[in-house]
């Protein structure tokens, strides 16, 4: 590892990654996975799954509506396509009916002549669903990766988070878990070794879009699926998607993703339609998905419109909302639900607080949420579960039902909650400026550059290396399009050169503060190509008063 910067060394060790550990981390043909049938229950639920697909059952995979979901919908529907051409899917609309397993979908499931229902990213406390499902004659497989309290389905249950199961890794996405019932299954029958290819880019993008730890096996999966993507991309639907955002299938990134594809896939499910993803996914007829591209991009632009939109109506209650407590519950009744759970997570950032934002109709709230580091949002709501109509989510994000006349009792106990916590821990809601290492303008260069890109891909738990540029001097500001938010300029090293930068967000803010004096920025080093010529570029997350931090 000698060829490893000293400066990049430091990162990786500043993370826990051991010696033993390093080479594995750092390889582009990674090994670490595990036996599929380390899962509980995996074996049952494969058996089981077989034995409906070999009596010609009529299977349905029930899915989410978000890219997780979406992923995991079509990379069942490819393999188990391969077994029996009685194979459906059903996603639940996010508008009409919510997350998760309904009773109201499951008759719509055996009307239409289901007899067997696999669920993927959903389901792990669905016990009223599952015994009904049951009551009709319906067989159910959850498979799922969302956290469990005292309630489980009813029947086999596939999910690392199972307090019996004894998988090595917990950070599987649903699609992760999807992909490893793909894998026990491919073990049993004759699956086509491209699809097999194929679908683990499938499994990369729900993966990263469901912003699941990039470390242990789920560093491996995402490193396999992004080398499948740079060298063609086998999912039609996929590579098309990546063409129409301005990306290369050949050079994307896990960030490329993130920003540039998720958000396209997720707004097919937030604007009404969660099938459109599905479709894109499955589809290998190139008018259709075209069609499914045109779709995706319009409805993600709708999408946007409809956020920003929100965003400022949630804003503006802010300051009376945090009169009452700072666990923030912020009603927006007149904006498409759809977009709620962004805008959830942008006042966040903006407040440092946890945030729900609800909306009313039929009687009852509608709630998603955005947490904090430090706060658990799933463990602060669990506690209320008797109140809710339905409820899920993880630390970091969570929705759910209540009735209208729970409300006020919910958003009390939330903040009384909150405030005890905060007793115990003073700098809860203190904002601090994260970065991994402080860096003199003279050494970023194009070798520090590529040599980061030996972390990638990086995510949650393993963030993009930040780093602190003191005293900087910005010069040739120009501001790009959308007003005021983003901006490109340079920083003027000792020796004369100029560092190409850009920030995309706050950069009315920025250039305030370039009035001053030099300035401190924080971001991230990068490689830029275009045209074929490499060049270094760094990304302003921050840029403060000069000795600020």
């Amino acid at each position: 590892m000698k060829d490893i910067p000293e400066k990049v060394l430091e990162i990786i060790k500043s993370r826990g990654i051991g010696e033993e550990e390093l080479e594995e981390f750092l390889s582009p043909k990674p090994k670490l996975a595990y036996d599929p049938f380390l899962l509980s229950n995996m074996r049952e639920g494969a058996d089981l799954l077989l034995k409906n697909a070999d009596e010609g059952k009529n299977i349905v995979i029930y899915g989410d509506y978000d890219v997780d979901g979406i992923t995991s919908t079509a990379l069942l529907m490819k393999v188990l396509s391969c077994l029996t051409d009685k194979i459906s899917y059903y996603i639940p609309s996010r508008i009409d009916e919510g997350y998760g397993l309904h009773k109201d979908a499951i008759d719509r499931i055996k009307a239409g002549g289901g007899e067997f229902i696999v669920t993927v990213d959903c389901g792990s406390v669905s016990r009223e669903e599952t015994e009904y499902a049951h009551s009709l004659g319906i067989e159910t497989l959850v498979t799922d990766h969302h956290n469990i309290s005292d309630v489980v389905a009813s029947g086999i249950v596939i999910n690392p988070r199972l307090p019996e199961d004894g998988y090595p890794f917990k950070g599987l996405a649903g699609v992760g878990v999807a992909y490893k019932l793909a894998l026990a299954i491919a073990r049993e029958r004759d699956i086509p070794g491209a699809l097999m290819a194929e679908i683990i880019e499938l499994a990369t993008v729900g993966t990263i879009a469901d912003i699941m730890p990039m470390l242990d096996e789920n560093r491996t999966l995402v490193k396999v699926g992004l080398r499948s993507m740079h060298l063609g991309c086998r999912n039609k639907g996929l590579r098309e998607l990546i063409d129409r955002s301005s990306l290369d299938y050949r050079t994307i990134k896990a960030s490329d993703i993130s920003y540039g594809i998720a958000p396209k896939i997720n707004a097919s499910g937030r604007m009404g339609d969660a099938t459109l993803g599905v479709r894109l996914l499955l589809s290998e007829d190139e008018s259709e998905i075209r069609d499914c591209c045109n779709e995706l991009l319009a409805a993600n632009r709708e999408r946007r419109r409809l956020q920003d939109e929100a965003f400022e109506k949630g804003l503006s209650i802010v300051g009376d909302e945090m009169k009452k407590g700072d666990f923030l519950m912020l009603e927006i009744n007149d904006s498409h639900e759809g977009v709620l759970g962004i805008v959830a997570g942008r006042i966040r950032e903006q407040v440092n607080r946890p945030v729900v934002v609800v909306s009313l109709g039929d009687g009852n709230y509608k709630g998603t949420g955005r947490s904090i580091r430090g706060v658990d949002m799933f463990s602060m709501l669990d506690k209320y579960r008797y109140d809710f109509i339905s409820f899920g989510g993880h630390s970091a994000a969570c929705g759910f039902t209540i009735a209208a006349d729970k409300m006020e009792r919910l958003k009390e106990n939330l903040n009384k909650d909150l405030a005890e916590k905060n007793k115990e821990e003073p700098d809860l809601f203190e904002f601090s400026y994260d970065f991994d290492a402080c860096i003199d303008s003279d050494d970023i260069d194009i070798d520090l550059a590529e040599a980061l890109e030996m972390l990638e891909p990086c995510g949650k738990e393993n963030e993009l290396p930040m780093f602190l540029v003191r005293n900087a001097e910005v010069s040739n500001w120009r501001f790009l399009k959308d007003g005021e938010k983003m901006a490109k300029f340079a920083i003027r090293t000792s020796d004369g050169r100029y560092i190409d930068s850009v920030i995309f967000s706050g950069a009315g803010d920025a250039y305030e503060e370039l009035s001053r004096g030099p300035v401190d920025i924080i971001g991230n080093i990068e490689k830029n190509v275009w045209r074929d010529e490499a060049r270094v570029q760094l990304v302003a997350r921050y840029i403060v008063p000069g000795g600020s931090i």
